[in-house]
């Protein structure tokens, strides 16, 4: 009887300790596919940061939108309720990095990083995140759709055309080769 009870606790101990590494590893699991979908966002949000600062120089139609914009003017992009951000200013005509600002003029806040991962790897526009209430905005309606027209033009030009068909209705022409401009935001000029 007492080897049979024995064998039973240690059988149950064993389970338990089988159990916990299993929800360990799934735990983990979904940790690291959150740090993979947040790495992703911030390299992409990073190479959009410059895409935009870029083509403000040498899209026109970028160029016009941007102008609509007061000097000093500051957008933050948030992934997701608590997570990270980046900050663009536009100041003398050119667009700028900044590292942290307490106040800006227009916030889009993803609710999910899921939701922003959708949208940095051209699965989903951002005209329909937005249509979907997966971005909260925080300012003025005009300069979001501003910034929205905008980002729509930088997507056709990091995005594959058959990607960009997907996510736009209407796919805009470009003024430059996008190798052009790829070349400009990796190197630098």
């Amino acid at each position: 009887m007492a080897c049979s009870f024995y064998f039973i606790t240690i059988f149950t101990v064993f389970e338990f300790m089988l159990l916990l590494t299993i929800n360990v590893k799934s735990v983990i699991k979904v940790h690291m596919k959150t740090f993979f979908k947040t790495m992703t966002c911030l390299v992409v949000l990073r190479v959009l940061y410059r895409a935009l600062k870029v083509l403000a120089r040498k899209d026109s139609r970028i160029r016009h939108e941007f102008a609509s914009f007061a000097d000093g003017f500051i957008i933050k992009i948030t992934l997701s309720e608590n997570g990270d951000s980046v900050f663009m200013k536009k100041e003398e005509g050119r667009l700028v990095f900044l590292k942290h600002c307490d106040s800006e003029d227009l916030e889009l806040k993803f609710k999910s990083v899921d939701s922003a991962f959708l949208v940095f790897t051209g699965m989903m526009g951002i005209s329909r995140a937005y249509a979907e209430h997966r971005i909260i905005v925080k300012g003025d309606i005009s300069d979001t759709m501003t910034l929205v027209r905008i980002i729509d033009i930088a997507e056709v030009y990091l995005f594959p055309h058959i990607m960009t068909k997907r996510i736009l209705r209407s796919v805009p022409s470009k003024e430059r080769s996008t190798l052009s401009v790829y070349r400009m935001v990796l190197l630098g000029f």
